[in-house]
């Protein structure tokens, strides 16, 4: 059901592919997805894992030396540790309801951030960008 790869992370032998059913939403769709863990030649212990959805906003500040900003809209975070053991695979579902989050403005795109937080304070992330219909 999740076939489209949306982002993938390599952390020393740790793979971590983040899945949709698709990446064009309409604002009444949950956008539903899960995580995919798959060991490497040695254990390692995922501290946590943040989902977050991103929202582009145009920065009004003169002063700012950016032009947007990232607003979160919604964040899904898995805080117990566990551990991916060698050659395993585990997976984690989620599920973002847009239309219980709040817009800053009408964007056509969202984006979907992936951070993991490895033991020995390792860390990744990668974001991929979600389309919205209206």
């Amino acid at each position: 059901m999740f076939e489209k790869l949306l982002t993938s992370i390599g952390i020393g032998n740790l793979t971590i592919d983040t899945r949709l059913e698709k990446t064009t939403f309409n604002e009444e769709e949950p956008i539903k997805g899960k995580v995919i863990f798959k060991g490497g030649s040695c254990d390692l212990k995922v501290e946590y894992i943040k989902l977050s959805l991103i929202e582009r906003v145009n920065n009004q500040d003169e002063d700012s030396d950016f032009s947007e900003f990232d607003h979160i809209l919604h964040e899904h975070k898995i805080k117990k540790a566990f551990l991916i053991k060698k050659k395993d695979r585990q997976e984690y579902e989620f599920e973002f309801k847009l239309e219980h989050i709040e817009f800053k403005g009408e964007p056509d795109e969202i984006f979907l951030k992936t951070h993991v937080h490895i033991d020995q304070s390792m860390g990744a992330d990668d974001e991929e960008r979600l389309v919205i219909q209206r």
